[in-house]
């Protein structure tokens, strides 16, 4: 049997994916007032370190939400939000 490489998807990258845009498409319908108290519920578990990995997979997902609403109202705070992503991501890969 031969098989090509290049077709095959991993698993676990294909369920963090899917993971992460069932996260988004939730944010997406939070109020702003809801999408900072899930921030906030993510910074506790942040601080008790739970969930490792899906905590930063979570970070990145709400930090583009963040900087998605912010670039309707002000490209200025989009900006320093996209340049703190950038900064945490740096650190943690």
């Amino acid at each position: 049997m031969n098989t090509d490489r290049e077709n095959l998807v991993n698993l676990n990258q294909w369920k963090n994916h899917k993971r992460e845009n069932n996260f988004s498409d939730y944010l997406k319908v939070l109020s702003f007032n809801d999408l900072m108290n899930e921030s906030n519920e993510l910074l506790d578990q942040i601080k008790r370190s739970e969930e490792g990995i899906d905590l930063f997979s979570k970070t990145r997902v709400i930090m583009s939400e963040f900087t998605h609403r912010l670039e309707k109202e002000s490209r200025h705070l989009a900006d320093s939000v996209k340049d703190f992503k950038k900064q945490i991501e740096d650190r943690l890969l």
